[in-house]
Order: structure tokens, then C-alpha cells, then sequence
């Protein structure tokens, strides 16, 4: 048989010892991946929290109603780690200072939970209490925490999911076991309304007026001299511009046409009261607004709201996001230029095209009788005392429902909308009245003449 060639034989060793390399290689990385746990050092736990690495997906959340005050918001999150396991600790905190949250704790009571995708759909993952001292790499004492806790695979995409409110943060652990105590090796966090957490509110409205509601029975959108409520909710985005709130405009029965215009300038919320075009009032209702402050204004006039006065007079109310007080004024009948309200609601107008200002919500409530004093009142506690998300739709039905010959009517204006849509060019008010002779409360829609525009809150 004849010898192999010099240079196949050589071939054949170098084939060999590749071959030798690469075996002897995956013989090592496997023991690496199965033994490391044991072979760090204190040390080593320093060195292992800088390779710690985070990805977190854009956000995807819808707003919980009807209030709008939670939100439940949804993560795609990857942890790179040298380690096959690493435990995650999640929690929500108050924003505040990123050096601040070094040493903020994980409370007990977490609204957090992490999910794998799976064929059958998300599952769960099994969470367990950790209740332990947790340090730093370089063994600094953390705190103490009592806290939910998870353990995950490294390089493995998971899906955090939380309930906040708009003004929270995720703060997220990635803590390690080494010799029976917890080392934090890297923290992260999101902030959620960074990425435009919240809702669709108005900013500008056509005209909703007294000649398109669908199919109401005459008479709709009354006023009368017994009384009349006006209210709203609205946040100022920019006081120092001259912008519309709100315009509610009645023609009454001696054929007057009266506005009351709402309005802020140079920092401060204003009511002009006009009667044909010519301003017959004009009254500082707040000097100082905040710039980012949600307020409540509620505006009613006539015989039965009067507060004992003789004559008829307006009474205007201003609030805190908190329901607070802020200001109180009235203006006498020998302030105005005319003496009857009894009419018709003809036309209303929110917001302006400056982007100044926002609204959540608004309504007009006509007092038919003074037995009905308690749910006309009853009206603008509602809306006041479930915020300026709320969508007190149902609330205001069973209000006018339980208030025949004492309501005329309720018109109500709801312009939250969920982020996870973009809202319609025009959203309808709901009126709900009594017509005369009818034993049934009736309903209609009322639909702007001109786009509303809207921004995120």
C-alpha cells in the first residue's frame, strides 16, 4: 500500500487539531455555563453587575375607566446576564430624581406581574415573597425588602405588565444569590408618560347649537328663569394667551341674544357677560392660574339659585383638581343689562385653536321646578366629586331619570378619549329631557357644526 503524501498527512493533523480545539472548547463552555455559580468571588460580583444589560420594548397601555386615573401598561422586556438565571424585583414609584431612586424600596403591595408567551397564549410566571437584606455590588446595604419577586431566564423576552397612575415610574431590580445573600447587580427604570401616557381631551370644538339635535321633541335645550347650571372641567396649558374656554350663548324670550364667555389672559380666568354682541359684564374669577392644573367652573343664575337674593343674579364657583375652593363670586341683576334668562340654549363653543387649554368634560342643567333643587345641585357634585376623567354619563341619567316636573333637562359633554384610538373629528353631547305632556324621559344627540381637535393629556 502505498504512503500517504506528505502534505494529506498534514492536512489530516490539522483537521485533527481543530476538530481537538473545538471539542475540548465545548466540553469548557458548557462546564462554564453549569459550574460559574460556584467559582465568583465577592469580587467577581462587581465585574458580573457591569454586564447586566437591559431592553425594554415601546409602550403599550389603554386607560381603565371610567375615571381614567389608572392606566394598565404592558412591556416587551430582555435581561442579558453572564448568569442562566437572574430574579427580578418590579415595582412602581412616584417620579422623582433618578439619583433618588437608588435607595427607594420596593413596597409590599405591587399591581406588577411578568408573563412568557407561550403557544397556548401568556402565562403567568410564578412569583415568590422575598424577604431579605439586599446590598449593593460592593456590598453596601440597600435595605430591607418584603417584596414580590421573579425568576427568570437570562436572554429570554418577557412581558411586564403593570396598573400605575400617570405620575408613576416601573422601577425594575435584577438582583443575584451569592453565598446566601442579595446583591442588587442592576437597576433600571421607565417612565411612562414620557412616552405620552394618558388621554385624548379636547382642545377646540365647532359649535354645537340648538338647530341640529337629532330628533329631540320640542322643547329642548330649554333655559328658564328658575335656574340654569353651567359646568365644566378644563386644564390650562398656556395662561398667558388670550383663549376661549367656553361661549354658552341663550336667545331669550324678549328675543335678547346673552353670552357668557369664558376666558383666560395674562395668567388669570375671566366671564364676560354680553347681551347682543355688547359686553354688559366683565368679572375676575381667578387671578393666578397653574400652568398643568386641572379646575372645575360652575356657573348658575336664576330665581330658585339666588341664595335668598330678591332679583335674580350669577353665581360662579371655582375648584381644585381636589375639589377645594378656590373662588366664589356673584353678580347682582343691577350689574346686567337685562332681566330675563327664559329662552333657549342657541349655541355653545369650547376651547380655542392656541392649544391654551383642555376639557374633559362639561354640562348645562335646567331647573324646571324649585322641588328640584336637590338633584339640579346634585348635578355639579357629581361631576365635581368623580374628577375630570370620570365619565359620569350613567350618573347624570339616573339623576334627570328621578327628576321629572322638577328638570327640564341635563346636556352632558364627555371628550375623554382612549389613547389606544384616535378620537373621532366630532363627538356628540347627550341631552336628556322631559317633553311636555310626555310620560318618558327622552334622549338626543347633539353634533358640532366643525371638528373638535384634541390633545394628549
Amino acid at each position: 500500500m502505498r504512503g500517504l503524501s506528505t502534505a494529506v498527512i498534514a492536512m489530516i493533523l490539522v483537521i485533527s487539531t481543530i476538530a481537538l480545539m473545538l471539542g475540548v472548547l465545548a466540553l469548557y463552555s458548557s462546564y462554564l455555563s453549569n459550574e460559574s455559580y460556584s467559582i465568583f468571588s465577592q469580587s467577581d460580583i462587581i465585574g458580573l453587575s457591569k454586564l447586566v444589560q437591559f431592553q425594554i420594548s415601546t409602550l403599550a397601555f389603554y386607560g381603565i375607566s371610567p375615571a381614567y386615573k389608572y392606566f394598565n401598561v404592558s412591556y416587551l422586556i430582555w435581561v442579558s446576564s453572564p448568569t442562566k438565571t437572574v430574579t427580578l424585583v418590579i415595582f412602581n414609584a412616584t417620579t422623582t430624581p433618578p439619583n433618588l431612586l437608588t435607595y427607594t424600596l420596593p413596597p409590599s403591595n405591587v399591581k406588577s406581574g411578568l408573563f412568557k408567551s407561550q403557544q397556548k397564549g401568556y402565562v403567568s410566571l410564578q412569583s415568590f415573597t422575598l424577604n431579605s437584606n439586599v446590598y449593593s455590588p460592593t456590598g453596601d446595604l440597600i435595605g430591607v425588602i418584603n417584596a414580590k419577586a421573579y425568576n427568570i431566564s437570562s436572554n429570554t423576552t418577557y412581558i411586564l405588565s403593570s396598573i400605575i397612575k400617570p405620575s408613576n415610574i416601573i422601577v425594575i431590580w435584577v438582583l443575584y444569590n451569592y453565598q446566601g445573600k442579595w446583591y442588587r447587580l442592576a437597576w433600571t427604570y421607565t417612565a411612562p408618560i414620557s412616552q405620552g401616557l394618558g388621554v385624548y381631551v379636547l382642545t377646540n370644538s365647532g359649535v354645537y347649537g340648538s338647530s341640529n339635535p337629532s330628533n329631540a321633541i320640542p322643547p329642548h335645550y330649554v333655559t328658564s328663569q328658575t335656574g340654569i347650571m353651567f359646568g365644566l372641567w378644563f386644564k390650562v396649558l398656556n395662561s398667558q394667551v388670550y383663549a376661549l374656554i367656553s361661549n354658552l350663548t341663550i336667545n331669550t324670550v324678549n328675543n335678547n341674544n346673552v353670552s357668557f364667555i369664558v376666558y383666560i389672559k395674562n395668567g388669570g380666568l375671566y366671564l364676560n357677560i354680553s347681551k347682543n354682541g355688547v359686553v354688559a359684564n366683565t368679572t375676575t374669577i381667578l387671578q393666578n392660574l397653574n400652568q398643568g392644573a386641572w379646575y372645575f367652573l360652575n356657573i348658575s343664575f336664576g330665581a330658585q339659585v339666588n341664595q335668598g337674593q330678591k332679583n335674580p343674579f350669577v353665581n360662579i364657583s371655582v375648584y381644585s383638581a381636589n375639589q377645594k375652593l378656590l373662588n366664589s363670586v356673584s353678580i347682582t341683576q343691577n350689574q346686567l343689562s337685562f332681566t330675563s334668562l327664559n329662552g333657549y340654549l342657541t349655541r355653545v363653543k369650547f376651547g380655542s385653536s392656541l392649544l391654551a387649554i383642555s376639557i374633559s368634560q362639561a354640562f348645562v342643567v335646567s331647573l324646571q321646578s324649585k322641588n328640584g333643587i336637590t338633584p339640579f345641585y346634585n348635578v355639579s357634585q357629581t361631576v365635581l366629586k368623580n374628577g375630570y376623567y370620570y365619565n359620569n354619563t350613567n350618573s347624570l341619567e339616573q339623576i334627570i331619570a328621578n327628576a321629572k316636573n322638577q328638570l327640564y333637562s341635563i346636556i352632558y359633554w364627555y371628550f375623554v378619549w382612549p389613547y389606544s384610538n384616535s378620537p373621532p373629528p366630532s363627538i356628540p353631547a347627550i341631552m336628556w329631557y322631559w317633553p311636555s305632556g310626555k310620560a318618558s324621559l327622552a334622549t338626543a344627540y347633539v353634533y358640532p357644526v366643525g371638528q373638535n381637535t384634541y390633545a394628549i393629556a
